[in-house]
């Protein structure tokens, strides 16, 4: 079954998080969480019912759109999934930034995306170029395959000039133009949560020159921060913690060959001066 839900442009994302004088239901806006949506290796995932043996990752950035509209401290929940082998896990695990990658199987993995994506919410799903991502997450059968969504590309075309057509509004450009911060892409987990930053700085750009609310404003600063949010210190996988601790070990073994071949030479100066004095 192929995914069955709406298609939403800029009209949608500004109403979901309230920068319309004319919301199309507050209950709905206030309900709602903006989840992106990001797979590696999508194809693959739709094609093997177990992906053991497939090299794939699924990634999900989550916002509640309740905290816009509280006092709540806000911030975007990122989750990444591989699967494949050691190898890939591994180097999905190095370049994810926002916490630790998990490793799962098809079926364990579709219990846990349930399990951060509360069915009870009103869910409005966002990827990038998405077309890929929706079949995928259907094959999973996730059970978000009525959710409405929105295309960050579909959306960056409907407000901002195309001036480089071999560009196609990619994520990566799209990021640079707005000052957006990022590192490591084609990881999942870390794609997700950039077009989730990205959804915001385009609904920010769509009313720059509207009139807005004290609210709306202060709604406006409140996507600001979450889009310019720095990123996480880069982590070390288990190896290069081993490899980093060899080389403390070596340095300080250098400096201990050092510090004696420093001490010797002092020692045989000394005797030399002595037997100088003696005659």
């Amino acid at each position: 079954m192929g995914h069955t839900g709406t298609q939403g442009g800029v009209q949608t994302l500004q109403a979901l998080l309230g920068l319309t004088h004319s919301p199309s239901s507050d209950s709905d806006v206030e309900n709602t969480m903006l989840v992106a949506v990001d797979f590696e290796n999508p194809q693959q995932i739709i094609e093997h019912d177990s992906l053991e043996n497939v090299n794939s990752q699924i990634g999900f950035a989550i916002l509640d759109t309740r905290d816009l509209f509280t006092s709540s401290i806000e911030n975007i929940s990122t989750y990444n999934f591989a699967t494949g082998n050691s190898k890939y896990c591994e180097r999905a695990f190095r370049q994810f930034l926002f916490g630790e990658s998990i490793n799962e199987g098809k079926k364990s993995m579709l219990k846990k995306i349930q399990r951060i994506i509360p069915e009870s919410r009103n869910i409005t799903l966002v990827g990038h170029d998405i077309t890929w991502d929706l079949r995928a997450l259907s094959s999973l059968n996730s059970g978000f395959q009525k959710c409405r969504f929105l295309d960050t590309q579909r959306i960056a075309g409907q407000i901002l000039p195309l001036t480089d057509q071999s560009k196609r509004y990619s994520l990566h450009h799209l990021l640079t133009r707005f000052d957006c911060p990022f590192d490591k892409l084609h990881c999942a987990g870390n794609d997700a949560n950039f077009t989730l930053r990205l959804l915001l700085l385009l609904a920010i750009h769509s009313v720059k020159n509207e009139r807005l609310s004290t609210c709306q404003e202060e709604i406006v600063t409140k996507l600001q921060n979450i889009a310019s949010a720095p990123l996480p210190p880069p982590k070390l996988c288990p190896h290069d913690i081993a490899s980093a601790q060899k080389q403390k070990r070596d340095e300080l073994k250098r400096q201990a060959r050092v510090q004696e071949q420093e001490r010797i030479k002092r020692v045989r100066a000394e005797k030399a001066k002595e037997k100088g004095r003696r005659r």
